[in-house]
């Protein structure tokens, strides 16, 4: 009984929350004056901010190009909108617009998702994630990376401080049956004490796993090697580089 009563709850909670986002999309719609056709709504994402539970913030990609070549493959470039948005009205209190910021083709767009990790870029500012994932379609060579990019509300407007940081990244070549090479790399962000232009440098630590994959008579052996490497990203008063 108790397990049916929590599913329910489950199901309801889960149920509203799908229509408050459809309903805080269509209302920006609204204010944006886009038709839903406008945009690709598979990508389309939204989070509440922990730290601010009264805001969320939105990401529309909206098409500028959207078409299929003769193989039946989409290929496609989307403006973003990153909006944020009061969630008791729904109105847009700060709007971010990058033209031609993503683009879709033999390395495909899979997902965007928000990323509200704690980036405290000084003792009043913290930083929202977009999150940005493509894919590569070739089976013997294999790829994949993930793009960061990290926003700040200043002066009552939305400023991008950190542009797509590949924060991970994969690609290999093999034979498709066991002989080839991969290589993965994925990082981390600490927040350092020092401070430049009043914020954060931030100390980024990268993992690079390189994998060799060498067939034998009965099985297929994957030698590992593994590097650490940390580098720094510095705030030159507009930007991290």
């Amino acid at each position: 009984m108790k397990k049916c009563l929590f599913a329910l709850l489950f199901l309801l909670c889960f149920q509203l929350s799908f229509a408050q986002n459809a309903n805080h999309l269509n209302s920006v719609l609204k204010q944006l004056k886009f038709k839903e056709s406008q945009i690709n709504k598979e990508l389309f994402t939204e989070k509440i901010l922990p730290y601010d539970k009264s805001k969320s913030v939105l990401v529309i990609p909206k098409y500028d190009v959207n078409e299929k070549d003769e193989y039946g493959n989409y290929y496609f470039v989307l403006d973003a909108y990153i909006i944020v948005i009061d969630n008791a009205s729904g109105k847009i209190i700060y709007k971010g617009i990058e033209p031609n910021a993503w683009t879709s083709d033999a390395v495909v767009l899979s997902s965007i998702s928000i990323d509200t990790g704690l980036y405290l870029l000084n003792k009043t500012t913290r930083a929202f994630g977009i999150r940005v994932n493509y894919s590569g379609s070739s089976r013997p060579n294999p790829y994949s990376e993930t793009n960061l990019s990290l926003y700040i509300i200043d002066k009552n407007s939305l400023k991008k401080v950190l542009k797509d940081y590949t924060i991970s990244k994969s690609s290999g070549e093999w034979d498709t049956n066991c002989a080839g090479e991969f290589e993965d790399a994925n990082s981390t962000f600490d927040m350092d004490k020092t401070q430049i232009h009043n914020f954060s440098t931030i100390i980024v630590k990268t993992k690079i796993v390189k994998t060799v994959n060498v067939p034998t008579k009965d099985d297929c052996i994957a030698k590992e090697t593994i590097k650490k490497e940390t580098s720094k990203l510095i705030f030159n008063g507009k930007e991290y580089k």
